[in-house]
């Protein structure tokens, strides 16, 4: 399955154009098995769209990332890459202790050599209907100008994206939005930024794009707007997020609902 999806990921490149009038975004998941099959019984029959990291912190992380990448090969979801689909993360986040402590599978080590090269052709980023940027963390930047860098850019990597070591990959997998006006560094570590309000609105005016949907940012609610254009979603309740409320969102058109998981009520509506 993972050698399969692998090989499918790298024919579709880094940055998707995705034409769907509607889809239902999934923030992190973090091997919450629960939360996504809430997700999957609650939105059965809809096409999906997964933000990244299925696994760490939450002990049932291949259990989600199989069901991810099984409804991938199904053609029933777009899939993107987190920062923890990264053995730079897997060593110390728990998913290797998953497969082979926790679960004991024989063959452990060859197991997660597929699931890395796997991890490492995944897409980073989805333009949906010419709208909007779906990203795991945001919007890179160039330095030392700090300019926010193209989506042409980011789909043209330079180096080896196993850890991944481009900058600007990186960036897409680990920037967060910040109340501020321009950017700074971020508390996540070096080579990391904050990026704000006029970078956001650059970056969208220069792509035609109205609106980012990510994830990445443990927000208890599940649910959180910065400068009224970058929506980020949270979705899970494993390990270490026990007390939050994990959302989701659907994208119908030109409305994003955001809808609450575990009474399937919709709590906002965001004109895209």
């Amino acid at each position: 399955m993972f050698l399969e999806a692998g090989r499918k990921f790298e024919e579709g490149g880094l940055v998707l154009d995705v034409d769907e009038r509607r889809l239902v975004v999934v923030g992190d998941l973090h091997g919450d098995k629960d939360t996504l099959d809430a997700v999957l019984g609650r939105w059965d029959g809809e096409k999906f769209l997964f933000l990244g990291d299925y696994v760490d912190r939450g002990d049932r992380g291949l259990e989600v990332l199989a069901t991810v990448v099984r409804l991938y090969l199904e053609g029933k979801a777009y899939v993107l890459r987190g920062n923890h689909e990264s053995p730079l993360m897997n060593e110390d986040g728990g998913f290797m202790a998953e497969l082979c402590i926790l679960k004991k599978i024989p063959n452990c080590g060859e197991l997660y050599g597929y699931i890395e090269q796997m991890f490492a052709r995944m897409p980073v980023a989805a333009r949906i209907n010419g709208a909007v940027l779906a990203v795991h963390g945001g919007i890179p930047l160039r330095e030392p100008s700090m300019e926010p860098a193209s989506i042409a850019e980011l789909a043209k990597p330079s180096d080896d994206l196993v850890l991944p070591e481009d900058p600007l990959v990186y960036q897409a997998l680990w920037n967060d939005p910040c109340d501020c006006d321009t950017h700074a560094p971020s508390p996540r570590g070096p080579g990391i930024w904050l990026y704000g309000r006029d970078p956001t609105e650059r970056f969208l005016k220069r792509e035609g794009l109205r609106a980012i949907v990510r994830g990445h940012l443990y927000v208890g609610a599940g649910y959180m707007s910065h400068h009224g254009v970058v929506h980020t979603l949270f979705t899970s309740r494993a390990g270490p997020y026990r007390s939050a409320r994990p959302k989701a969102a659907v994208l119908d058109g030109g409305v994003l609902e955001i809808y609450d998981v575990s009474s399937g009520a919709a709590v906002r509506t965001v004109e895209i």
